[in-house]
């Protein structure tokens, strides 16, 4: 699990974040077990349960704990509102990348780690409709500062079905395009008719009818205002999506970006009428994707 835990924590301290929140280097995972207790309560510890925790964290990359001792870095979470959402989100980031369709049953088993941050290791039911056939699939998603006016930002570092033998890599924050970096406003006035409106494309509606990740993004957008269970609020009526991207593809493409920034408006259930901004990029690397949202209700 080191390899994609070690030093996440530097990737924010170019900027200060916009919430506060602790900003530390977590230590290696083996070094988890040694920073929590000080050395009177280390003879107390028994050297076997130490290294059964250890074991478990290690080999299962976090995802396959079952023991969870007062002095690790691990909590068992399960199903909550923050999980179901960031499984979704997980499985879109492996359904973009990868051509699939895998859907959300639900949370098998989560746990969460209050180091840098937060970061969910969330182990998902899903279905493949393309066969009709369940998936074990394994998510890990780090709840991350934010610092460019957004109010969430998750970041997927891992994405795949249980089992497969996919590396997993740290998050590189100085490998997304510069563009993507600046602070998060609103749509523009004359964006789809000034100077650079051959960056923005309008969503045609049959667009947002067959892209169903569109309601989850609006899902994503009201999560970021109230972190909440939203049942009450979905689903929600896209009304108007605009992307905007870099990428030197034709308007009908934009859609598909994987560096892009959408702008939504939309009703959620009890007549709520938002407005919310989807910013998503990427490092480069497999199973990353950086989702950051502002939400805005005009009611």
């Amino acid at each position: 699990m080191y390899d994609v835990m070690l030093d996440e924590a530097k990737l924010w301290l170019d900027e200060p974040p916009h919430r506060k929140r602790k900003l530390e280097t977590p230590p290696p995972i083996e070094d988890y077990l040694y920073t929590t207790f000080s050395d009177s309560d280390e003879e107390e510890i028994d050297p076997v349960e130490r290294e059964k925790y250890r074991k478990q964290v290690v080999d299962s990359g976090g995802f396959d704990v079952d023991f969870f001792p007062v002095y690790g870095s691990l909590n068992q979470s399960g199903s909550t509102p923050s999980t179901v959402l960031l499984s979704k989100v997980g499985l879109h980031c492996y359904n973009f990348d990868k051509g699939t369709n895998l859907q959300f049953r639900s949370v098998q088993k989560a746990n969460e780690e209050f180091v840098s941050f937060v970061t969910y290791y969330i182990t998902v039911e899903a279905m493949d409709p393309f066969n009709d056939s369940p998936v074990t699939f394994q998510t890990s998603v780090w709840d991350a500062a934010t610092k460019s006016n957004e109010s969430s930002r998750f970041i997927t570092k891992v994405c795949r079905i249980k089992g497969t033998k996919e590396e997993t890599s740290l998050w590189d924050h100085d490998a997304v395009d510069e563009f993507y970096k600046d602070d998060i406003y609103w749509l523009e006035d004359d964006a789809l008719t000034g100077c650079d409106k051959l960056q923005y494309y309008e969503v045609k509606e049959s667009d947002m009818r067959d892209n169903e990740w569109l309601h989850l993004y609006a899902e994503v957008v009201l999560f970021s205002k109230w972190e909440t269970d939203l049942s009450a609020y979905l689903p929600v009526k896209m009304k108007k999506v605009v992307v905007r991207t870099r990428e030197d593809v034709a308007s009908s493409v934009k859609l598909r970006s994987m560096n892009a920034t959408f702008y939504m408006s939309f009703t959620a259930c009890g007549g709520l009428e938002c407005r919310g901004i989807i910013r998503q990029t990427t490092d480069g690397r497999p199973q990353h994707m950086s989702l950051q949202a502002k939400c805005w209700i005009d009611n």
